[in-house]
């Protein structure tokens, strides 16, 4: 799947180890990453110490009179955290698995972390983030038109802003492969039908306020 991701490899993170670098960022862009994530009620010790201690081992943090500084790609990770200023939460259901993914992003720059259900999850740079409405979309893409997994699928996106508000498309793709949209919370939403070339342009309208 080609996405906006830049070609660099993944860093490998744990949520103990999130949960460090959003307390050392330490701001509300973070802490509302901390919420997305869904690590509120993890935050704090011990597991902050742990990802700590783990993060020093891995020499993606140091101490420098007697503070703790990230390193290397920690360093912008957390950079990006402190900064979030665009939220993105990505859902994708298929016959075979379900995939979950976050986006965060700032001036500097912006990250789209995968989640595992072993607790070991990757955060890959994307191309600015201008480009995580356009990852989105070639993921919802990917799984509704070249269905590795098959059909039915569907695709949720939802954009969170700074006052805890959110907007929500969802795009299907029934057994035969026709794909209809819908946007906005809760059950029973009102859908039309899409076709492939108007996926682009549909969810962005649908993310805007």
């Amino acid at each position: 799947m080609t996405t906006q991701t830049e070609e660099t490899q993944a860093l490998l993170i744990t949520e103990h180890e999130l949960i460090a670098l959003i307390a050392l960022a330490g701001t509300d862009g973070a802490l509302k990453c901390q919420t997305l994530f869904r690590l509120d009620h993890a935050a704090g010790s011990p597991l902050e110490q742990a990802g700590v201690a783990t993060l020093l081992e891995r020499g993606l943090m140091k101490i420098e009179n007697d503070a703790l500084l990230p390193v290397g790609p920690a360093a912008t990770v957390t950079a990006v955290l402190a900064d979030a200023t665009a939220w993105l939460e990505t859902a994708l259901v298929t016959p075979a698995s379900e995939h979950v993914s976050f986006m965060f992003g700032a001036e500097q720059g912006a990250l789209l972390l995968n989640l595992s259900k072993y607790g070991v999850h990757e955060l890959h740079p994307i191309t600015g983030s201008e480009g995580m409405v356009t990852t989105a979309v070639q993921m919802a893409d990917y799984y509704l038109n070249q269905a590795p997994d098959g059909f039915p699928a569907a695709a949720t996106t939802r954009r969170h802003f700074n006052d805890g508000t959110s907007r929500a498309v969802h795009v299907k793709a029934e057994a035969d492969g026709s794909l209809s949209i819908a946007a906005g919370e809760g059950e029973n939403l009102d859908s039309t039908a899409l076709t492939r070339d108007q996926l682009d342009a549909r969810v962005r309208a649908g993310l805007e306020r």
